[in-house]
């Protein structure tokens, strides 16, 4: 590899790490303090005593000899706090709620294979193309589907012993190395993306859990709580950016549930809207971004307003409204929310950039430029970035002559 290329590289890493590390973490719940309809299943925040309220909560400072002061909002755990609010008891595994949640384990287990089975049954018939029936991309695709639905099971049954942040980064991690596998073996179809996308859809209704937008404040809890805890959505999140090196933007494709309705909805009959300076609207994610870190250092999550969570929880309010407005805005402009609002689109790009698997073309194009044509993000040119190309598929179908297009690690 080119010295420069690893340059490159080194500094997109950097850069990401720092716009990761900056941020000061608000360390509330996405919804508010004390307003939270979802205690103890924020994504990147931990219930560490198990007792599903957040550890994150309004705490009461004792005054001046010893008597109550004001109940203040602070961003110190409750666990470590001098008195937190009161909690329930953590539920025993031999009790109710330990039995409730292994069997609900047991009985996501138990759906994921026998899904699995019939799915890669489905694929090898040869119904959705001829290489997703081979047996690697089958075993890959079928898991991707199965995952989303054992762990949507598993999460629904278990109820209130339920951990969002463990499904939602098993569903993070795991779905991304496997659409990238999908699509080295050339097997993920236009029909299959849509597939792949409605899977990351029920996911987000289900567990409410990997909204990135509105995540955004709360990435590195480390740094408020001195280090002492490590969420797994944090840790998820990292090991996503840091997959990104290697498979692009594979999570932002196929497995996060806001960008899945997004490409949902662009799937609509409608005329469409292709933005013809696809840079401009990076720069406008780029302010944003700013904005966004500013904002979580004043304890203000700007994301919240997108109405992600009053989308995925179908609350009606107008939080749910302003989604439902960026949705219609969709259907005619490709992704404007992971294009221009979402922080988590930034970070990602950065390492998608330097990529080492990405879509290319390979000695068999002709230069008819018809992925350029079809790509609605406008990066299917032969030397144009990917860190905004989305995996949707469109540019292989459009393409007539067969391995024209590749999703490799190597330059052919």
């Amino acid at each position: 590899m080119a010295t420069r290329e690893k340059m490159h590289r080194l500094l997109a890493g950097l850069i990401g790490t720092a716009g990761l590390a900056y941020p000061a973490c608000a360390a509330v719940c996405p919804r508010g303090i004390g307003g939270c309809p979802f205690p103890g299943r924020c994504f990147l925040f931990i219930d560490a005593d198990a007792n599903a309220v957040c550890d994150y909560t309004r705490t009461t400072v004792t005054g001046a000899g010893g008597s109550p002061a004001d109940p203040v909002a602070t961003a110190t755990p409750a666990a470590t706090a001098t008195t937190a609010a009161p909690s329930v008891p953590a539920p025993s595994g031999t009790g109710a709620a330990g039995l409730a949640s292994v069997s609900a384990l047991l009985a996501g287990i138990a759906l994921f294979l026998v899904a699995a089975v019939a799915v890669f049954a489905l694929l090898r018939s040869g119904r959705f193309g001829p290489r997703a029936s081979e047996t690697g991309a089958a075993v890959a695709l079928s898991a991707f589907f199965e995952l989303g639905a054992g762990g949507i099971a598993a999460y629904l049954l278990s109820g209130e012993a339920a951990s969002a942040s463990i499904v939602a980064t098993v569903w993070l991690l795991a779905g991304s190395v496997l659409g990238a596998y999908a699509w080295r073996r050339g097997a993920v179809t236009r029909p299959l993306a849509l597939a792949l996308a409605g899977t990351s859809a029920l996911v987000g209704f289900a567990v409410l859990a990997p909204l990135m937008p509105a995540e955004f404040v709360g990435l590195v809890t480390v740094a408020a709580s001195g280090g002492s805890l490590l969420a797994p959505g944090v840790a998820g999140v990292l090991g996503g950016i840091a997959l990104a090196f290697a498979v692009g933007r594979t999570f932002c494709a196929h497995v996060c549930p806001v960008g899945a309705v997004q490409e949902l909805a662009y799937a609509a009959p409608v005329p469409k809207h292709v933005v013809r300076h696809p840079r401009s609207l990076e720069a406008v994610r780029a302010v944003i971004f700013a904005a966004s870190v500013i904002g979580a250092l004043s304890l203000v999550n700007l994301m919240a307003y997108t109405g992600v969570y009053d989308f995925f929880s179908l609350t009606v309010s107008t939080g749910l409204a302003v989604f439902a407005g960026l949705l219609a805005l969709s259907a005619v402009v490709y992704r404007p929310v992971c294009r221009t609002l979402c922080p988590f689109g930034l970070l990602f790009s950065l390492p998608a950039h330097v990529s080492r698997s990405r879509l290319r073309r390979t000695g068999a194009c002709i230069n008819c430029r018809k992925c350029e044509r079809a790509c609605p993000a406008g990066v299917a040119g032969r030397d144009a970035s990917k860190r905004e190309c989305y995996l949707c598929g469109r540019c292989v179908e459009a393409c007539r002559v067969d391995g024209a297009l590749a999703y490799t690690a190597e330059r052919t």
